[in-house]
Order: structure tokens, then sequence, then C-alpha cells
């Protein structure tokens, strides 16, 4: 079988404004015709990467009526005299960003390459109108015309951390884009991040008490100040709090009501926005507040079950000062003990972050308390006192349990990895000598990996390492690895070894391929985003060395799928893959005719007609699990959707 391939070349689009004036072009200048925007969401600087989430802190991406006001474009080079424009407004219709004034003036560069100061502003919703005093600051408030901020709802329609987000740019070294007459901005938030871990893991009387049900809600921060000013006016970025007593309390959300973990390794995280404050906040005229905070826990009475739960609400404050920086994330780690009522206190500071999945290096060992511990062992050392590993499966009995209490003997009962740490566990099992034959896995969260990672246990060696090998059925749930480095997800996979379902990016160096470094079972509605750097022969992007079946899989990056389809005698099959860069400026009837094939005059048959023969064939009914079929998809690549499992 052979791997059909697009090579595309990239689609440009430019998008201009227009202008009324008809004054003569300077000699040595060129018109500034449109602009393009973008939200910095931190990952420049970051070592994270940001994957595509539902529900994230503040705005990730613009919508219409949007408006951007560059307070300030000055010309800095000779060619024309330098001046100074101020106050030009920029509307975003959905696609392109347009000067919003009806006769707007003409804004010349000096040429293409000279330097230019910009600075401006994208106002969230929720401030109607922002205007400069007289010294040409500009002064706003969180939750204007409230007497406390709620972020604690956060649904489409709902987001009111979007709405408070204000967005800012500046920059003292703007050039012009390619080509000469666009140049491209991108906006950083300005207020600060707040993220606040409440960890109860000591919190439960006992395993088995009740109180392992306790729920965490109502998080505030107490008498924060929410008026603020940016010197507009200047070539800063700076946001400082107004020096008055204007406070008010801000609630904070969160995503996973229920909590993360399980008994008592719960931990409970809010996220929310408040006004930059340097140290000198805490001591609003030379009066040193500490930050203060309070919270509710709720749990079930133990002298009756079923009926209301207990509630208490906790106070406290950090005795140190914390800092909320303009632009970055500031963590606040509470740690609560309920047996003798004190709560532990950090803080950590970070970029700008979104709601994601964990961060391999930011991975902490954790333990996972299992009830009867004298019929528990660890699968993976068989030791009832290592609990320190017991972070995914574990005995009872002679069946093997992970910590959902799925026994992996069927799809409907996958063993579950839920973060990065339980994906560590799992390669560690199979290093260990469990294949999982005959057993199910499921991937249930988008996981991202990464190279900083430099523990020993930490470090990804990928799964199935020396002459270990998986052996079972791995479902990828339509999920991603995240930032993958290194080894392969599976260095091996044996011919009873199914992968469905699973999407990979790459980043830094990958050996042989970012799935498998060899395929004897089958791949399955795989895929492979973006360009992957790869070491070793033979290498491929998605598997190095191919003696099984892969089928509805492919890659959209440069380079090939698979590295080689066979090994010695052995040679393996590839059915209705395909490999591409950009495919945007393709039609949709090549797009069709390319997933479906055509009887024009040069027939073909296309990825779908390959499939459903392979399918069809009974002689091929081993060799996968689930069929897939493609789909067209307005400017993106053809995906696949499932026909029959």
């Amino acid at each position: 079988m052979k791997i059909k391939y697009l090579y595309i070349g990239a689609l440009a689009l430019l998008s201009a404004c227009t202008a009324n004036d008809e004054a003569l072009l300077p000699a040595g200048a060129v018109e500034l015709k449109g602009i393009t925007a973008s939200i910095d969401n931190g990952s420049g600087a970051s070592t994270r990467a940001v994957p595509e989430v539902k529900d994230a802190i503040g705005r990730t991406a613009f919508a219409n009526g949007d408006k951007i006001v560059f307070t300030k474009i000055e010309r800095t080079e000779n060619a024309i005299n330098p001046f100074i424009y101020s106050n030009i407004p920029y509307e975003y219709d959905g696609k392109n960003w347009n000067r919003t004034t009806t006769d707007p003036e003409k804004i010349y560069w000096t040429d293409g390459t000279s330097f230019h100061t910009f600075i401006g502003y994208c106002l969230p919703s929720a401030i109607t109108t922002w205007e400069p005093d007289d010294k040409g600051v500009y002064p706003a408030e969180l939750g204007a015309g409230k007497d406390e901020i709620d972020f604690s709802s956060l649904s489409e329609g709902n987001n009111e951390m979007a709405k408070e987000d204000l967005l800012l740019y500046c920059n003292k070294s703007a050039l012009a884009a390619s080509d000469g007459v666009t140049t491209n901005v991108s906006l950083t938030h300005a207020l600060s991040n707040v993220r606040v871990i409440v960890n109860i893991k000591n919190f439960a009387a006992s395993a088995i008490a009740t109180d392992t049900q306790t729920k965490v809600i109502d998080f505030k921060l107490l008498s924060q100040p929410t008026r603020y000013t940016w010197g507009g006016g200047s070539n800063t970025l700076s946001v400082v709090k107004y020096a008055d007593n204007n406070k008010k309390d801000i609630k904070l959300w969160c995503p996973q009501p229920d909590g993360e973990g399980t008994a008592q390794s719960k931990t409970f995280t809010f996220y929310g926005l408040t006004t930059p404050q340097n140290e000198t906040y805490h001591g609003i005229n030379g009066n040193n507040q500490p930050l203060q905070f309070s919270f509710t826990v709720t749990y079930p009475d133990p002298m009756n079950p079923n009926g209301s739960p207990l509630v208490k609400t906790y106070q406290g404050a950090f005795d140190k000062t914390v800092n909320f920086n303009s632009g970055q994330c500031t963590t606040l780690n509470i740690s609560l003990n309920h047996k003798d009522e004190q709560m532990f206190l950090g803080a950590e500071y970070s970029d700008w972050s979104f709601v994601a999945t964990p961060d391999l290096g930011e991975l902490r060992k954790k333990s996972t308390y299992m009830t009867n511990v004298d019929e528990t062992a660890i699968v993976t050392s068989g030791q009832v006192d290592n609990i320190d590993d017991a972070t995914w499966l574990y005995h009872v009995g002679k069946k093997v349990y992970d910590i959902y209490g799925n026994d992996g003997e069927s799809a409907a009962a996958a063993y579950c990895i839920t973060s990065s740490l339980q994906m560590l566990a799992f390669a560690k099992e199979v290093k260990n000598g469990n294949t999982f034959e005959e057993r199910f896995v499921r991937l249930d969260a988008d996981i991202t990996m990464q190279s900083s990672a430099t523990a020993e246990d930490y470090q990804w060696k990928g799964i199935g390492e020396g002459s270990n090998v998986f052996n079972g059925t791995f479902l990828g749930g339509d999920r991603y690895i995240n930032r993958l480095n290194g080894s392969p997800l599976f260095v091996k996979l044996g011919s009873n070894a199914c992968v469905e379902q699973l999407h990979i990016t790459a980043v830094g160096n990958v050996t042989n391929g970012t799935l498998a470094g060899t395929n004897a079972g089958v791949i399955g509605g795989c895929k492979v985003i973006d360009d992957v750097t790869l070491s070793g022969t033979p290498a491929g992007a998605l598997v190095g060395t191919n003696t099984g079946t892969i089928h509805a899989s492919y890659y959209t990056g440069a380079g090939n799928l698979v590295g080689t389809n066979s090994d010695g005698d052995k040679t393996g099959t590839i059915v209705g893959c395909y490999q591409a860069s950009d495919i945007t400026s393709f039609t949709k009837e090549f797009l069709t005719n390319f997933i479906d094939g055509t009887d024009g005059e040069n027939p073909t048959n296309g990825l779908n007609d390959d499939l459903n023969a392979f399918y069809s064939n009974e002689s091929n009914s081993k060799k996968f699990r689930t069929k897939f079929n493609y789909t067209f998809t307005p400017g993106s690549y053809p995906t696949l959707k499932v026909v029959t499992e």
C-alpha cells in the first residue's frame, strides 16, 4: 500500500484599509495600510505548550467589534520629518482589522525597514469608555459599578474574566511586515492572573471517613484594590493601582468543582484576575495589610451522612508580601489540615497561564491513598509500603484496578490516564514486564510533556524501552500528547498491540518516530501535527519501522509518515494514509476527489475508497478494531470520523 502525498504551498492573504486623502506620498516613505493583531498568551517566554482549551483565563482571541486604539504611532527615522499620530482606532470585523474613522488620515512609514514606536490598548467589553485625564493617564476599575467581583461562573456568554481582561501593546522597534505596508502587533495581558490551589490531603480524619468527600467552594480574595491606571502617553505598559480605599472582594472560578484527585489527595484550583500590585500594595496609606482570603469547606456529617452537609468557612492571610505582576500569574498554594485547623501557605510566580493539563516539568511525586492497605500491593513493585508509587494501578486480590476502579478488561472499563504522572506510571509498568495484553488503556486528558524535566523519574524514556513491548489496546480518545521530546511515545508496539485515535505534537528531536519506534501491531485514526525533527535510522513522523498495519492516519508536516515499511522478511501494510503540508489554498472539489476519488479523465481511488476496500476484505478483519473514513472540513486537512467500532 502507498501513502498519498500532497505537496502544497502556503497561501498568503493581505488586507488593507483605504483612505480618501489625496495628499502626495512623501519621498522615501510608504503608507501604512493595515495591521494584523494577536494576543500574546505568555507562550513566548514560557516553557509550556499552550494547548487549545475550551475554558481559559481572560481573552484568547479577538471578537467582532473589538477595538485597538493606538495612543501613539511615531516615525523615528528621517525620509520624512518625525511625527506622532495619536489615538488611531482599528476595529476587528471577525477577519481583518480596519480603521474605524470614515475619513482617516494616512499614516506613513519612512520605509519598510526603519523602527517605529507603537503604543496602544484593546479594551475589554466591561469597560465602555476609557478616556485619558489631563495628564494623558488612562484610569479604569475592575468590576465597575459592582460591590463584589464574581468570576465564579465561566460559560458561553458569561465569561467575566474575558470581559475584564485589558490588553496592551508597546513596541519601540516595530517594523513593517514583508510587504512593507502592514505591521504585526501582539498585545499582552495587562492585569494579573491569580491561581489558587487548595490542597486538602490532610483534611480527612481517616481514609474511610465520610469527610473524604470534601468540597472547597466560594474562594475569595478579600479587600483587593480594583482601580488602576495606565500611562498611555508614555513608552511604558506600567499598570498601577490607585492609592485609595476603593477595594472589593473577588470571587474566583473553579473549573472542576468536584476537585482533582481522589479521597485524601484532592486539590481544588481557582482562577481569577486582579490589579497588578507591587510589594508596597499591602501598605496603602502607610498601613501594612497582608493579603487576606476566605473559602468554604463542605463535607458529609459523619453522624448523619444522608443529612445536610457540614459547612465551615475558613479565613486566612499571607504573612509575607504577595506580588501581583502585570501580565503574569501568581499561584497561591494553600494546604489545609483539618486535624489541628492549620493552613500552610506559599506563593509562586510564572507567565500568564491558561487552564491546561499538567506540565511534566512541574510534576511532583504524589501518594494515592488505597483503602484496605493490607490487601493492596503496587503492581510494579509488589511492596505494600511503597505507597509513593501507587499513582495508577494496584492489586485487589488477583485483579488489577486503576485508581478510578477500572479493571482494564474492556474498552468501557479501560485503565484511564488523566495526567502526565500517570503516563509515566504506565511506561514504568511496561518497563517492568506488564505487556497489557488483552487489556485496554484509555487517554482521558491532553498530556503536555516537557523536555526540561531533569529528575530521573520524570524523564520520558518511552513505553516499551529495552526488551519490553506493549501488546494491549491504547485508546487515544481523540486527545493530544503535546510537546513529546526524545523517545517515541511507544518504543515498541508488539504484534497484538492496537493504538487508535491519538494525536501527537513534538518539540525538539524525537528518535525514529513520534508514536512508535517500531510497530508490529495496528495503528488507526492517528495523526502527527506540524513538522517533526527526527533522529535515528530509519525515521518517520509517525513510525520508524512498520511491519504491522497502519490505516487512516496522517501527518501535517514535511517528510515521511513512516521511515520504512519492512524489516527483514516482514512487510507492513499502510492503507488510507496521507502526508501533506498547507492545503488551505485547494478547492473543495480537489479535496473531495482526494478523499472520495473521481471518475474524471484520470480516475483514481480516494482515501475512503482504499479504506472501504480494506475493511470489506474478510482476511483483514483482525487487523483493525475501528473503521474510519475521512471527511471534508473547509480550510483544513481531511479529517477522520469513526464509521464503526
